[in-house]
């Protein structure tokens, strides 16, 4: 069934209990998938889209998509670097799947999240 398996490029609107770092933004929030993680049984890797918060230094554009819930211009985001639990992967409540990024975006996003510097950034995300 899709969305209950993360792939690459999928969006899921993730509630911070979904998730294993405890967001400090209270409510759920865009992710995309940009590593599944076969190996780890517990999480997969996520980066947070936001609208208000923007870095030209970690941040990629984000056009606005209704077709993935994604309804205003926002960036995605290396600085919110997040692990989404499997087992709250798909479920409508906490971690709803919303579709999966079109190319080019899709490349885009995948190759943002590769080349991030590896230190974590500055406010610890």
């Amino acid at each position: 069934m899709p969305g209950t398996e993360a792939q690459r490029g999928d969006v899921y609107r993730v509630d911070r209990d979904a998730t294993l770092e405890r967001d400090p933004k209270p409510g759920p929030r865009p992710m995309v998938c940009v590593a599944e993680q076969p190996h780890d049984d517990l999480a997969w890797k996520a980066m947070a889209r936001t609208t208000t918060a923007f870095d030209g230094t970690y941040d990629l554009h984000s056009p606005a998509n209704p077709a993935t819930g994604l309804t205003a211009e926002g960036w995605w985001s290396y600085r919110f670097l997040r692990s989404v639990k499997k087992r709250w992967t798909g479920r409508d409540d906490i971690c709803a799947y919303l579709g999966t990024l079109q190319e080019p975006v899709r490349s885009e996003v995948l190759q943002h999240y590769m080349s991030r510097p590896k230190a974590k950034p500055a406010n610890g995300a």
